[in-house]
């Protein structure tokens, strides 16, 4: 995908679906994507998508005889003229920094093939990277870019503050919601509108060490929580400094996702953690039920089993961990394999595998949902509407810039290409894509494959993260999962429920009705 978006993260407090982290360290993605994070079938994606020079496209949308040349299928019709053909800037934000010439260069080459089709058309790069607290101040300023990423979790907040402008015209004309995966478009829906176009997706999962697992006689990787523990306990070994498992540990919101992603998959269900009352109002409800049980396996974790590492760990700190033998199994986001090459290119791949998270009795395997979506200024013009909706269309699906931009992918240093993440679309479209990257593939795909065919197959639930105000929520929880760990004697009902009546009363209770 693109050279230097930062493209997953999950949103601010008042986002409305997936992962985690602002304060996962804008993690998953955050560094991953630095790093040219390629995903499953992802077309040059973004503002920043670097490319190669690629073939003549016609102002049509579809590079000549594309069918003929092995390049993937085209699913848009670009129109004959865009606004008109009457004179039209977009500003475009995530151009790469100036300290990163090559990306810059790629970046302008794209934008100049985009603007020869469409000479009316002025593209204007800035190089502002979304994040929700500086985004607040572009709007209150109003400086918001005509075309902007954010975060997959933060469409329905945009949408509701006025911030995005409705492209279901465009969308609609080209038949995309039927390209799309409708798990992860859906995230930009709003009343059957369509605000936003999704670019990325990538969802939870067990990442483990085969090795260490076959050293174990441990034949395949643990479905339930209760295997999760007898496993882990077999293959903790302290003598080696090695943890049977691992997951973000350290108090922080990031925590709070992950606890928030076990506490799913032990049966808890939306209304358990943040409960809409249906009046405009909102309770904090994870005192009690799925969450408390889910905090309880934790503490057990810690104190009953002694599976986990003795040290803090962030986000970086647990793929650390994994990735260099420290432990043998963790949970993990798909596109963190990423990382993991960039960081620790001598890392053996070939022994680290991905499958869905382990279930407790009453739940099911669950993946919350992380990526990033392009999004138009609501308070840009009509024509430049059209033009930045168009770029992006464009240079997400072109086939010719889908092909280009996996050509510099494989030819860049420490790019991962075939990463474990949400497919991005459905149907003869992703397959196609699929079949298309496949000679790129750089990363070991088969041990992925239990992962992706649990998710495309139904088997593994996607949630949306708690709202509103969820990292607020991540945050609170954050902190009951680092006192159980650190204090043996900690009540986790208790805690959880201290941790609710402050998040109540100092958040959810000042809540505009």
């Amino acid at each position: 995908m693109l050279m230097a978006l930062v493209l997953s993260a999950c949103g601010d407090n008042t986002a409305t679906t997936a992962p985690a982290p602002t304060t996962a360290a804008a993690t998953t993605a955050a560094q991953a994507a630095t790093t040219a994070a390629a995903t499953t079938a992802a077309p040059a994606a973004t503002t920043a998508a670097a490319t190669t020079a690629a073939p003549a496209t016609t102002a049509a949308g579809t590079t000549a005889a594309a069918s003929n040349n092995g390049l993937p299928p085209s699913v848009i019709k670009m129109p004959a003229q865009i606004a008109g053909g009457r004179p039209v800037k977009i500003t475009v934000s995530e151009k790469p920094l100036e300290t990163n010439p090559d990306a810059v260069k790629k970046w302008n080459e794209q934008v100049a093939r985009f603007t020869k089709l469409y000479p009316n058309v002025t593209i204007e790069g800035s190089e502002y990277t979304y994040a929700p607290d500086t985004f607040a101040t572009l709007v209150a300023s109003k400086q918001v870019p005509t075309l902007f990423a954010a975060y997959l979790t933060d469409p329905g907040k945009l949408v509701d503050q006025g911030v995005a402008a409705d492209l279901t015209t465009i969308i609609d004309a080209n038949n995309l919601r039927s390209v799309y995966n409708p798990n992860v478009l859906s995230l930009t829906v709003k009343n059957n509108r369509v605000y936003g176009i999704p670019l990325f997706a990538y969802g939870m999962g067990l990442a483990y060490n085969i090795n260490m697992l076959k050293e174990a006689g441990i034949a395949k990787p643990p479905a339930t929580w209760d295997e999760l523990a007898t496993d882990a306990k077999a293959l903790t070994k302290r003598d080696q400094g090695r943890a049977g498992f691992t997951f973000i540990n350290d108090g922080t919101a990031a925590t709070g996702w992950m606890y928030t992603t076990m506490a799913y998959t032990f049966g808890a269900t939306l209304n358990d953690f943040i409960k809409d009352n249906g009046n405009g109002t909102f309770s904090a409800a994870f005192n009690k039920g799925a969450p408390v049980d889910a905090m309880k396996f934790i503490q057990d974790l810690r104190w009953k089993y002694d599976v986990l590492p003795r040290d803090n760990l962030d986000w970086a700190r647990n793929g650390q961990a994994f990735a260099t033998g420290q432990a043998a199994m963790a949970v993990m986001a798909g596109d963190q394999f990423s990382w993991i090459k960039t960081t620790y290119p001598d890392a053996d791949l070939k022994s680290l595998y991905f499958a869905p998270l382990p279930a407790n009795a009453g739940g099911s395997s669950v993946s919350l949902i992380g990526g990033n979506v392009a999004m138009v200024s609501a308070s840009a013009t009509a024509d430049e509407q059209e033009a930045a909706t168009y770029f992006r269309l464009w240079t997400t699906f072109d086939p010719a810039e889908i092909k280009a931009s996996l050509d510099l992918q494989q030819v860049t240093t420490g790019t991962a290409i075939g990463i474990p993440t949400l497919p991005l679309y459905v149907g003869s479209y992703q397959e196609a894509l699929t079949n298309f990257q496949k000679p790129y593939n750089n990363m070991p795909t088969s041990n992925y494959q239990e992962y992706i065919s649990a998710v495309t197959g139904g088997k593994v639930k996607l949630q949306p993260e708690p709202n509103p105000n969820g990292q607020d929520y991540y945050s609170a929880v954050g902190q009951v999962v680092s006192a159980v760990l650190t204090d043996k004697g900690t009540d986790p009902a208790a805690s959880l429920d201290k941790a609710a009546s402050t998040l109540q009363s100092n958040i959810l209770d000042r809540l505009k009705k």
